[in-house]
């Protein structure tokens, strides 16, 4: 749909850029995009899908292309269960977690994002399916977001960051990760 929030990040800790959009139709809701960025192996692109429920909670996310010297097609599920499930193969530790966090975009804060704002909550404690891009696995991730004046505060593991985002509940500015690019191309 044209209407739909859109967003073109640059990343700042390699080359690379990474283009959004917040899609809303019939099938439901959720995020697709692109990110392309030079991995340590070579270039990389991939084109992910992530659709979710009413209340922005992951149902499934699609990721397809290549990294460095690896083809990649990763199809993530969780039924109403909170059962998690990649290529099939249940993920037991994940179990009734809520979100889906892709490693190599900042796509995925959107959805707590926009998911704590419909529930006017200032924080939460959160556990996450994180894709991790150092091998490609589903894990743990646990996640602390609060409140800020002009975004969320975001925690977890030793990183912490204070993540500006605009009102669709995109992250504009991830301080030394990832920022927005304006209509002119410059951050």
């Amino acid at each position: 749909m044209p209407g739909d929030p859109q967003i073109l990040w640059r990343r700042l800790d390699r080359p690379g850029h990474d283009a959004c959009r917040i899609r809303s139709d019939m099938n439901g809701q959720g995020l697709d995009g692109v990110a392309v960025w030079l991995d340590g192996g070579g270039p990389a692109h991939l084109s992910y899908i992530v659709t979710c429920d009413e209340a922005w909670r992951t149902r499934s996310a699609r990721i397809q292309g290549r990294a460095g010297r690896r083809d990649l097609t990763l199809s993530i599920h969780r039924d109403d269960l909170g059962i998690w499930r990649i290529s099939g193969e249940e993920v037991p530790e994940l179990n009734g977690l809520q979100d889906i966090d892709l490693g190599f975009t900042p796509a995925t804060n959107t959805l707590p994002i926009r998911r704590l704002r419909a529930q006017s909550k200032d924080s939460a404690e959160i556990g996450a399916a994180w894709l991790d891009p150092s091998d490609w696995t589903l894990k743990l991730l646990p996640q602390h977001y609060r409140r800020l004046d002009t975004g969320w505060h975001y925690a977890s593991g030793g990183f912490e960051a204070d993540l500006t985002v605009n009102a669709d509940g995109f992250v504009t500015d991830y301080p030394g990760m990832w920022i927005e690019e304006d209509a002119h191309g410059r951050s």
